[in-house]
């Protein structure tokens, strides 16, 4: 085979200046300069390639510019080089070991370094680097791949205004990166080593992924005091060698996202083990979207169980932060209605003939204005586990005291969209956690081929007008407890309101599961077991209203049920699928409670979701992975009452709240922990007489 042209550059084969002198204008090597011992000669011949400079080098390898004799390109070629364990012999080719006591861990390396690039080689993917060739020689292996031109992207940010990008430059870098390390994933290894040197920009403006850490990670894991990680982009998990998966990349674009965004690599793992001092990316880039702060707390979690579990549910919820905000910019557009619709869903075990009855023709709407309220106040809530990898808690304005009756329209004092705070009670304690959102419009509803759909889902576009909070998680248990004990409100399933006995449950008679209203069963007795951090059911649309309108009193702030719209705009959370993950539904037991397969243990009819939550009534609220804007169990744990009477038609009243004084049938959504798959999902509706209960149905509340 014929060597390269003498024209032509021997350290990166590019055409050589004329003259005499000896440095490559292009790469910069220098025939005469002194070369590190561990590196290939350049000009050394391994088969058909010829090797030149040094790319890149790293623990357990090292990257060199290469010339393919046969099909004259130019190519990369990795070496599996750990240089803990070996050196060169005299020849300046073979690899020899430092120590016998090393062979071990380098066969190991050396078998996961193969092994990586026969699965490499199958994808085709153009933002993963692709592996043309793989030989064996001088005692180790060789990787053949594409050779780009172009920059790391560590190196591309470092030439940037401030050394970081624009949120939406720094999504089209890393976006189709994350579409490749999906594929990936998909054929079972992982990266390990995400970070802004191992992304390469190509001139073009292709952003590819390179150096897998397969070899690496293999020898770690047989050695704990080789572990090897790139502080500030590996995961805590990385640095106790615990259990990796794909939340383990996760991490690592997310560390490298952040980066782009705000030129500050995050702080290590370990240090946020101890206390959590990772800044969020607004601080550094006051014009990025909130949206995106709370989705990279989400990403860059340290606990894993706690953190997003792929990436490519990493990239929707990006793109889905993506739409909104361009929705958000484009601004309003009118749109046009249309009309027929079906009659009113009947609920598989609900009072189909009571609510028949209890309708009537007029609906209205107007908010809700609240009185004020003197007298005992309850004891502040104990905030639960599952808030602590939330953005921090903060209280609002001073609250008037009870000497002074809070005014009945008191000004809004929401913090901006994206924050998570607590209003201020008047004995000092603090009201449940609410999560800003901002105005915006979507689609409402589902379209037509959507599984599960029903007739009263009519697709049409809704406007936010106004920025609202929404409450971070059902109302709980415990919050509504202490309304009982200060206000001595008696729920309507305790007074047997509207001829019902106690609460509707499921309850076992013989070898038969039943529902159907018992006296004594109430929302301290749903007929299993719950703690004060469980969502509290057994209550009617009568009772959510009192506790908003006791809580409104208590904070001075304008609590109610959120409208039928608002609840679905942040159910969504900017996404446009079947429920706020995907369309999966069997990828339900992630981010939901619903019917599944422990759930079918005990209730055998059940028709289930293909995966197993590992509960079988309620959950503590929070156990699940919340949606893009930081709302947990917006879909699944209980049904969630709101203000807005039902409408077949979606003629308007979905954007309204009814008046308390007609009885009109009132919304549910979301499912609950006994819903099957058509009942889980972002646009299911139906609806309830005010005054009913169920063992499986509660609410969240909005504040303006």
């Amino acid at each position: 085979m014929a060597a390269p042209s003498t024209s032509l550059c021997p350290g990166c084969f590019q055409p050589r200046d004329k003259g005499t002198v000896p440095t490559c204008g292009f790469c910069g090597y220098n025939p005469h300069a002194p070369r590190p011992l561990s590196l290939l000669p350049v000009g050394a011949q391994l088969q058909q390639y010829v090797i030149g400079e040094r790319l890149g080098q790293g623990g357990f390898g090292i990257t060199y510019r290469g010339f393919d004799l046969k099909l004259r390109m130019k190519v990369a070629i990795k070496e599996y080089y750990p240089a803990d364990f070996v050196g060169r012999s005299s020849d300046r080719n073979t690899l020899v070991l430092l120590s016998r006591e090393n062979g071990e861990l380098f066969n190991y390396g050396l078998k996961a370094f193969i092994s990586e690039a026969r699965t490499l080689a199958q994808l085709q993917h153009p933002n993963v680097v692709r592996v043309l060739n793989l030989f064996a020689m001088n005692g180790t292996a060789y990787l053949v791949m594409d050779y780009y031109e172009g920059e790391t992207l560590h190196d591309y940010l470092a030439r940037q205004p401030g050394r970081k990008l624009p949120w939406r430059p720094a999504l089209d870098l890393l976006l189709p990166v994350l579409d490749g390390l999906q594929t990936v994933h998909d054929q079972g290894f992982m990266h390990r080593d995400v970070k802004p040197r191992n992304l390469y920009r190509t001139h073009q403006g292709q952003t590819i992924l390179l150096d897998f850490g397969a070899a690496r990670q293999v020898v770690s894991d047989h050695s704990r005091s080789l572990a090897v990680y790139t502080s500030g982009y590996a995961a805590y998990e990385q640095h106790i060698q615990g259990r990796q998966g794909p939340w383990t990349d996760v991490y690592g674009a997310a560390a490298t996202f952040y980066f782009a965004l705000t030129a500050q690599v995050p702080p290590p793992a370990l240090e946020r083990k101890q206390g959590d001092a990772l800044k969020p990316a607004r601080h550094f880039s006051p014009d990025l979207p909130p949206a995106f702060d709370v989705l990279l707390r989400q990403a860059l979690a340290v606990e894993s169980d706690q953190r997003l579990q792929s990436v490519a549910e990493f990239g929707q919820r990006l793109r889905a932060v993506s739409r909104q905000e361009e929705k958000l910019q484009a601004g309003p557009k009118r749109e046009g209605e249309s009309s027929p619709r079906p009659a009113l869903k009947p609920r598989m075990w609900a009072m189909t003939a009571f609510l028949l009855l209890a309708a009537v023709a007029v609906t209205a709407s107007l908010f809700w204005i609240f009185s004020p309220l003197s007298g005992v106040q309850p004891t502040p809530p104990t905030p639960k586990p599952a808030e602590s990898a939330l953005a921090p808690v903060k209280a609002l304005a001073a609250i008037p005291s009870p000497a002074e009756p809070a005014p009945q329209t008191p000004p809004s004092s929401l913090p901006v969209p994206g924050q998570i705070f607590r209003d201020k009670l008047q004995d000092g304690g603090e009201g449940p956690a609410m999560v800003v959102i901002r105005a915006g419009k979507f689609q409402m509803g589902s379209p037509e081929g959507e599984a599960g759909r029903d007739a009263d889902e009519r697709q049409h576009v809704v406007v936010i007008k106004k920025p609202f909070a929404i409450g971070q998680h059902e109302v709980t248990r415990g919050e509504f407890r202490r309304f009982i004990e200060v206000s001595g409100h008696k729920t309507d399933a305790e007074r047997n309101e509207g001829g019902y006995e106690g609460c509707s449950i499921t309850y076992r008679e013989g070898n038969e599961w039943n529902d159907g209203y018992r006296a004594g069963y109430n929302w301290w007795n749903p007929n299993f077991k719950q703690s004060d951090a469980h969502p509290v059911v057994c209550v009617s649309w009568n009772d959510a209203m009192a506790y908003a309108k006791w809580l409104s009193r208590q904070t001075g702030q304008t609590y109610r049920l959120p409208t039928e719209a608002e609840w679905e705009y942040a159910a969504r959370a900017g996404t446009t699928t079947v429920r706020h993950w995907g369309d999966d539904p069997n990828q339900a037991c992630r981010y939901a409670n619903v019917a599944d397969q422990a759930a079918k243990k005990i209730f055998p009819n059940l028709t289930i979701h293909a995966c197993d939550d590992r509960y079988v009534n309620t959950a503590p609220v929070g156990s699940f992975q919340p949606n893009a804007w930081i709302l947990h169990d917006m879909l699944g744990n209980v049904w969630e009452w709101t203000c807005s009477a039902y409408d077949e038609n979606y003629g308007g009243a979905e954007q309204e709240c009814a008046r308390e004084d007609v009885p009109d049938p009132r919304v549910v959504r979301g499912g609950a922990w006994d819903e099957t798959p058509a009942w889980v999902r972002s646009a299911l509706r139906y609806g309830d007489s005010p005054m009913l209960r169920y063992g499986n149905e509660g609410f969240r509340l909005a504040r303006f």
